[in-house]
């Protein structure tokens, strides 16, 4: 059944928004936030209950992981982000915003697992740099992959890395992890889709 109280709009005006696209709604917005909410909530309640024997700043680097990964998987699959990420280029980008669109750049940022290898117990430097390098690849292989199916080879991917978790032991309080930022970047970041926008 159509719809008839949206359309898809490729191009967006203003200023560069990198967290939730330009011209996202008050609706995408909330979303969003309350993600990111979850996402520190989660680290608060570890906190509170000392489940880790873990420092104080190591709760606070877990929640800011929970900020940007969960916020992120929300974040990245607005209809803004992806006219933002995956609309025509605009003349007027920034060398930082035309390097953010390239989605293996984007990935190479986030060195999350890699930090949780080297500064958590239990941690794995060995699984940590793997774990990165198997996200910048996932990342490459889907950009590199026709558009017909950089969807459903994403979700493979992202099946994948919940599946590893029982071969690879995730740190204690991030088994999440690696899931969550297959979803943000593999498949949030990286595969285009339409964008709606509602008429009014």
């Amino acid at each position: 059944m159509r719809d008839e109280t949206i359309q898809i709009q490729w191009y967006y005006q203003g200023k560069p928004d990198y967290n939730f696209g330009p011209g996202a709604t008050l609706a995408e917005r909330g979303l969003v936030w309350l993600a990111m909410a979850v996402g520190i909530g989660l680290y608060a309640y570890f906190y509170f209950q000392a489940a880790y024997p873990w420092q104080h700043w190591q709760y606070a680097l877990g929640a800011f992981f929970g900020l940007d990964v969960v916020g992120g998987v929300v974040a990245f699959s607005l209809n803004s982000n992806k006219r933002f990420y995956h609309g025509p280029a605009m003349k007027d980008d920034s060398v930082v915003t035309r390097c953010l669109k390239q989605h293996p750049l984007f990935a190479a940022i986030h060195i999350h697992p890699m930090l949780v290898g080297f500064l958590y117990p239990g941690g794995q430097s060995i699984a940590g740099v793997g774990w990165y390098l198997a996200l910048l690849a996932s990342t490459v292989l889907v950009s590199a992959t026709p558009l017909y199916l950089r969807r459903p080879l994403a979700m493979l991917l992202v099946l994948l890395s919940l599946l590893a978790n029982y071969g690879i032991s995730p740190v204690p309080g991030f088994e999440w992890l690696m899931p969550g930022l297959f979803l943000k970047i593999v498949y949030g970041h990286t595969v285009r889709e339409e964008p709606y926008r509602p008429l009014a």
